[in-house]
């Protein structure tokens, strides 16, 4: 282990080079739409301390003579390659704009995988979400969980996980919680319902990630 100590630096999206105001891309070219993860770097011959991304959520393409690197967080570019805005607190990153990333009427009823796609791919992370549930006719419920572990099913003499239920007709159901995600940016979704008389949504407000202390 080695204590890598970045002071403020700034870097683009162009391939890397050492030093701030400098790119920061460890290979190819920045695409749209895509989730790139970046690292501390440091190389021991020098002690310098750098940092790069990449799309490889484990390990990146690194610079000559860096062997020692570390993720220290994640972001996603838009359509124009450009990051989508967020907020960190420590482990906590908060979209500047939440998410719809789950819309659908007359979802499947059973157990699903739904992909959050506005949570970073290729690691878990816990996605903060909240979760909605609306209905024309009859009661329904919806309950979204950890794909790691064993499927959940509603219970509100004993509630697990993240449930939402309505009671009658025409009513809403409204949630919110925290759920972790799968590398693949799914969570578990069991649903009663699956007919076009239900839509179920779930927004991303952002993730929780421990980027990398436990590994």
């Amino acid at each position: 282990a080695v204590l890598m100590q970045l002071s403020a630096i700034a870097k683009t999206t162009s391939a890397w080079v050492v030093g701030t105001a400098q790119g920061g891309l460890d290979t190819g070219s920045i695409a749209n739409s895509t989730w790139y993860h970046f690292y501390v770097i440091r190389r021991p011959d020098t002690g310098v301390v750098d940092v790069v991304f990449s799309t490889n959520a484990t390990t990146p393409t690194l610079p000559a003579n860096y062997t020692q690197y570390r993720r220290i967080g994640s972001a996603k570019t838009n359509g124009s390659a450009q990051w989508v805005k967020f907020i960190q607190d420590g482990d906590v990153f908060s979209l500047d704009a939440p998410v719809l990333d789950y819309n659908v009427a007359g979802p499947t009823s059973g157990t699903i995988t739904i992909t959050l796609a506005s949570v970073p791919l290729g690691v878990r992370v816990g996605a903060n979400i909240n979760v909605s549930i609306i209905n024309s006719s009859g009661s329904d419920y919806v309950t979204l969980s950890d794909l790691s572990i064993a499927a959940v099913f509603p219970s509100l003499s004993a509630p697990k996980a993240l449930t939402v239920v309505t009671f009658a007709s025409a009513a809403y159901g409204i949630g919110a919680g925290q759920i972790m995600t799968s590398t693949s940016q799914g969570i578990r979704s069991i649903c009663n319902a699956g007919s076009g008389t239900t839509t179920l949504n779930v927004t991303t407000n952002g993730w929780t990630d421990g980027r990398g202390r436990n590994s």
